[in-house]
């Protein structure tokens, strides 16, 4: 699955806006990072909240009215599966937060239903909703669970990646490496691998040790400790919770299709996230983008921030901003001014300029050096003409 663009009209602080996710010049198989920024208030959670509502249509609601006027509005997303390009679009409620949509096709997978009960539906790809809100529930598990590959679709759209479930996945996968089984061991022994992954890409000098089989609960080593889930920071956890909740999704995907397990996190598929900078230090904020597309590198990624660090983080990113119109927003393709651009020239411009802590001073400083720098190469450029270099 991908998606093309998106028309809004009449919805949040937009009047109209549009996005085109991928160009025409550009590969549906390897699809651009979109990066959508501005300040608070100017809709780039409201563009997610679009994608969601027409993609659940009466399966599942929002959890706001995102319309500007309920009686005049209308909102589009062009997508493509199994190489055929679609529309979905709504110009009525169904309730105050649920769409009416022109297609109940693709919602049906969102509902409790399995592949029998859809025959034309294909189950190849994955999608899945990152909010900044951590699960408040426990990691405790009580016994084991198995995985339900047929309800790979359920609730992977409202953005809660519970702790229990996670736990539940971790356990499983260890319990498939010990299968007798030689297609389950290996299948584990290649789940648990990527798990292992995970959790190292996730930590400042730790890595995943076991699952205590008498308490059923993960344990990491860290600084040297070992600790249980539970312990880890909100940063730590929140890239966790979320990438082994969708390694859980390929995984049912896997199942589903009978693929190879070389192909196990290659599935094709939509990861929405929003605001993920909300529990990571600059540091693994620039290591966000580049760390899930080690893990799975077929997802086209769509991402809001507020962070320069993300922004600057991702090469040949597709970067629009939500501009604040006094009475409405605006949705902007700045991809030239923003994209592949050093974080410093980044914080200089107008979406960032306010938002660091950089005195007048630095600011300034800052700009100086990167004029000189530019001026250099200009006068450097200018003379190897004259002297013919």
């Amino acid at each position: 699955m991908r998606l093309i663009s998106l028309e809004l009209k009449n919805i949040g602080p937009f009047i109209k806006g549009n996005i085109n996710f991928i160009s025409e010049e550009e590969s549906i198989q390897n699809p651009p990072v979109t990066i959508i920024t501005g300040e608070n208030g100017t809709g780039k959670t409201i563009i997610l909240d679009a994608i969601r509502g027409l993609l659940l249509g009466k399966a599942g609601g929002l959890e706001r009215n995102i319309t500007r006027d309920d009686t005049d509005f209308f909102l589009s997303l062009k997508y493509t599966t199994d190489n055929k390009t679609k529309t979905l679009s709504s110009s009525k409620l169904e309730n105050e937060k649920k769409f009416d949509t022109n297609t109940y096709s693709l919602m049906r997978r969102f509902l409790d239903l399995r592949p029998s009960q859809m025959p034309d539906a294909t189950w190849n790809w994955v999608i899945d909703y990152w909010t900044s809100k951590l699960s408040s529930d426990s990691f405790d598990v009580a016994h084991l669970v198995a995985p339900v590959p047929e309800k790979v679709y359920i609730n992977s759209l409202d953005g809660i990646q519970k702790n229990v479930e996670v736990s539940q996945l971790i356990c499983f996968f260890d319990y498939l490496k010990t299968s007798d089984n030689h297609a389950e061991k290996e299948l584990g022994s290649r789940l648990f691998d990527i798990l292992k992954k995970i959790i190292k890409l996730s930590l400042i000098d730790g890595e995943f040790k076991y699952v205590a089989r008498t308490t059923l609960k993960p344990i990491v080593l860290q600084a040297g400790q070992e600790v249980s889930l539970e312990k880890l920071s909100s940063g730590n956890l929140y890239l966790i919770t979320r990438m082994i909740s969708l390694l859980g999704k390929m995984y049912s995907i896997n199942s589903l299709n009978k693929f190879t397990i070389e192909n196990l996190c290659k599935t094709q598929g939509v990861l929405l996230i929003d605001e993920a900078e909300n529990h990571l230090h600059p540091k693994w904020q620039k290591r966000l983008i580049q760390s899930i597309q080690e893990i799975f590198p077929n997802l086209q990624l769509i991402v809001t921030t507020h962070s320069p660090f993300i922004v600057s983080s991702v090469e040949n990113a597709r970067i629009f901003v939500c501009n604040s119109k006094c009475d409405h927003a605006e949705i902007t393709n700045e991809t030239n001014i923003y994209s592949n651009k050093p974080v410093e020239e980044i914080l200089m411009s107008p979406v960032f300029a306010g938002s660091y802590s950089f005195n007048v001073f630095l600011r300034k400083l800052l700009k100086t050096f990167v004029d000189i720098v530019e001026l250099t190469t200009r006068k450097f450029s200018k003379i190897t003409q004259i002297f013919s270099f």
